[in-house]
């Protein structure tokens, strides 16, 4: 689980850190005194909860946790905050929890006790995450591919759930505007496919990923995937779906339908 503290003053930044880190032990623990580092954390370390200062200099906490629920939907966002009056509008936010200040223990276990998102459980291995952004862990952690690039070319094998794709399928949804240069931007995707390999070798998975001159897929069950197990009607994957589906990519926005059918059908 990631927790992620926000409070412009040191003094309190460091003494909820420290209950904090008493209480919740298996957490890993991020900090950030201002609403520009939050938010890159935000975006960087697939946050779990926010204990978020209402009363920040630069973004009151209320307007921040609505960028930090932009970035990331199943975010919980618990308050604290000196002044119980802000509670009504921080529960309008579809906020976890608040708690006063000085935060002490019982406060904070009962606030992790109600999250309104459930917190997945750390996954040993590869994990895929469709729902919301779409995102590859490894132990729990995000891992980095070797370009952007590469990381889109598994997202669109992992939306065909095993079904081969072709060269040209490949180049048409990652380049929608036709290339003045084929053959450029052949050779460029052959790089691509070779950096895939490359990723997938780094973490043992390249058995997970078939291709020959111009086919190209996955093994869909050999990956561990919140859509797949959804589709499978796993009852905690289905409440992870906020109508939300790869949602970095354009070449998804027509499929969210088709998904909600085969979720919900």
């Amino acid at each position: 689980m990631n927790i992620l503290i926000v409070d412009d003053e040191a003094t309190a930044l460091r003494d909820l850190s420290r209950v904090m880190r008493k209480t919740v032990p298996e957490a890993e623990i991020f900090t950030a005194r201002d609403s520009d580092t939050a938010l890159e954390v935000c975006k960087e370390k697939s946050i779990d909860v926010v204990f978020l200062d209402i009363q920040m200099p630069d973004m009151d906490g209320l307007a921040l946790a609505e960028k930090m629920k932009e970035i990331s939907p199943l975010i919980n966002i618990i308050m604290v905050t000196a002044y119980p009056n802000y509670a009504l509008d921080a529960m309008k936010l579809y906020v976890s929890d608040y708690i006063l200040k000085p935060a002490n223990p019982v406060d904070i276990q009962n606030a992790m006790l109600h999250l309104r998102n459930p917190v997945r459980q750390t996954k040993k291995g590869l994990f895929v995450q469709c729902f919301g952004n779409f995102e590859v862990f490894y132990d729990g952690k995000p891992v980095r591919f070797p370009r952007s690039k590469v990381k889109e070319l598994f997202a669109y094998l992992v939306d065909h759930k095993g079904a081969s794709v072709t060269n040209a399928q490949l180049r048409a949804a990652l380049w929608p505007v036709k290339a003045e240069d084929e053959r450029k931007q052949r050779k460029y995707l052959a790089q691509l496919v070779h950096e895939l390999q490359s990723w997938l070798d780094l973490y043992d998975l390249s058995d997970i990923f078939l291709h020959t001159r111009d086919s190209y897929a996955i093994v869909p069950e050999r990956i561990p995937c919140d859509y797949y197990q959804a589709l499978r009607h796993g009852t905690q994957e289905l409440s992870m779906y906020q109508g939300e589906y790869m949602r970095q990519y354009e070449w998804t926005a027509h499929n969210v339908l088709m998904i909600e059918k085969e979720l919900f059908q």
